[in-house]
């Protein structure tokens, strides 16, 4: 990808859209382009950050492995989004691993370009912090929703919320198979095949492997 397609697409992320094409050059100069191949790893718990990362195709999961050797899935990033900001401006070292779950190309913002563009223009400044504080905001109503709702609550609201997402509300595709959605909600992948049962059963839903059919969002929002 040359410079230029590079500039477009940092220009249509929302933390740069407000920035003018002289702004947005430099940070296109210090942007590389990364082909990660579904397995590949793009860092690991206890790797320096070298920038930040936006993801242009595929998918990255990020996750943590316990002590014990247990996978914990923090999230999913689909196209069009960012991870790793704030280490990078920590200056920490990572507490995940990124992953690519699928084939993806992925922008490295590095760390000088960054850093150059943010001691020299307020309006980066002002745009990053707005990001940011909208990320937070999100990770903390993902934790509220982990601790207060049960299991069969947090696959609702997430199928809930993928089909808000999806050009198909009815008809939706789960971004990864059932044990790492499981692991996303904070669920056993017994638990997660049982709640599908019984809301198939209740006839809200129709589940064709990966392929969700939403029968009645109404009744699947009022489940109890």
């Amino acid at each position: 990808m040359d410079k230029a397609h590079i500039a477009l697409r940092l220009s249509q992320f929302y933390m740069f859209s407000e920035l003018q094409p002289a702004q947005i050059e430099p940070l296109a100069n210090g942007t590389r382009m990364i082909d990660a191949p579904r397995g590949g790893i793009l860092f690991n718990r206890g790797d320096r950050a070298h920038g930040f990362y936006l993801l242009l195709e595929g998918q990255i999961k990020l996750g943590v492995i316990s002590p014990q050797g247990d996978e914990k899935v923090i999230g999913l990033i689909q196209p069009g989004e960012s991870f790793g900001e704030a280490v990078l401006f920590l200056e920490r070292t990572f507490p995940i691993y990124a992953q690519a779950t699928l084939d993806s190309k992925v922008l490295l913002i590095t760390r000088d370009a960054i850093f150059d563009i943010l001691d020299n223009d307020v309006t980066v400044v002002r745009r990053m912090l707005a990001g940011i504080s909208a990320r937070n905001r999100q990770l903390v109503n993902d934790i509220e929703s982990i601790s207060l709702q049960n299991s069969t609550q947090r696959l609702i609201g997430y199928l809930l919320q993928i089909s808000a997402d999806s050009p198909n509300p009815e008809r939706v595709q789960l971004p990864a198979n059932k044990l790492t959605i499981a692991s996303m909600l904070n669920i056993t992948p017994e638990t997660l095949s049982r709640v599908m049962l019984r809301l198939q059963t209740a006839k809200l839903i129709e589940v064709n492997g990966k392929e969700i059919v939403i029968t009645n969002v109404a009744g699947l929002r009022n489940f109890e």
